[in-house]
């Protein structure tokens, strides 16, 4: 067990998250409580797992120097259980528990965009994939990094966008995971056309996103200016129909598997800013015909 060691770059990220966990989100300095039996164990050693007094000191310096683990709980061993302030335990069970039963993946080259802290990761990992790469750009990625020297899985993780990944991936995901991205995405129609890419014929995406409630728009995108939901990044709201049509011109057949709630309520039927509430579905899209339709450039004399 070592201590993490961090460069120049690495400590910019970590820097930038730090703002946002303490002057956007404002997340309290402890984290909350659970106890062990409320956390996922991500690694068979783990009930089992001692520290000597040193191997937990540099545990603790690691947790300090990566900040404040948003998701979680994650059970790290012993009595040590980090994160939480977005509880995914249950929402994960409830969502993707249901869509990856045990041994789903089993066999399966995986692609998961936008991480976090690595909390589905792990999650989806406990399925056996032959292949997990899980990308995440931000400081978050340092988090994963950390959690990973604990868990010690065989996941791939990188600190990449969804722009970064090579075209020598292209065709060759069985599954790729986009939960809670899209909507942030200012250029969705390239994330889309480039998600496509990567499946392989007959494999399938999982999108969750904020869709437009009202359907006498849902051939319409409908975008935030101001703040969403307490966040302050890029939101917007697409059409069903709208999304199913996008998805379609890239070779993807898709399907509603559930309605997950709605973003930012304040239990009164509006978001906590008073915007009108929007949906967050879940799709499934399975890529049935090798679509690649030209991205016309004009040149610049």
């Amino acid at each position: 067990m070592e201590l993490i060691k961090l460069d120049e770059k690495s400590l910019k990220y970590l820097k930038d998250m730090e703002w946002v966990q303490k002057d956007i989100w404002k997340l309290p300095a402890q984290y909350p409580i659970y106890n062990i039996n409320d956390c996922e164990v991500f690694a068979k050693d783990i009930p089992q797992r001692k520290y000597s007094a040193n191997e937990r000191g540099i545990v603790e310096a690691n947790l300090l120097s990566v900040k404040m683990i948003m998701q979680g709980p994650f059970w790290l061993g012993e009595d040590i259980v980090v994160g939480g302030f977005w509880d995914k335990r249950d929402p994960t069970r409830q969502t993707l528990g249901k869509l990856f039963p045990e041994n789903s993946l089993k066999d399966k080259r995986v692609l998961e965009i936008g991480s976090m802290s690595g909390y589905d990761s792990f999650y989806l990992n406990l399925r056996n994939p032959d292949y997990y790469l899980s990308i995440e750009p931000s400081g978050y990625y340092y988090q994963e990094l950390f959690l990973n020297s604990i868990y010690n899985t065989k996941i791939d993780f990188r600190q990449w966008f969804w722009q970064d990944i090579p075209t020598k991936l292209n065709n060759s995901f069985d599954v790729i995971i986009n939960c809670g991205c899209l909507y942030h995405e200012y250029d969705f129609v390239s994330m889309i056309k480039r998600t496509s890419e990567l499946l392989r014929m007959g494999g399938y995406m999982i999108v969750a996103t904020v869709v437009v409630r009202n359907n006498q728009h849902k051939d319409c995108i409908k975008y935030m200016p101001d703040i969403y939901g307490g966040d302050m990044t890029y939101w917007f709201a697409i059409g069903e129909t709208a999304l199913m049509r996008l998805f379609e011109s890239f070779g993807c057949e898709g399907s509603l598997l559930y309605e997950a709630g709605v973003p930012a309520d304040n239990g009164k039927g509006i978001t906590v800013e008073g915007y009108p509430l929007e949906r967050y579905n879940f799709y499934k899209f399975v890529k049935t015909t090798q679509k690649n339709r030209p991205v016309i450039t004009i040149p610049r004399y």
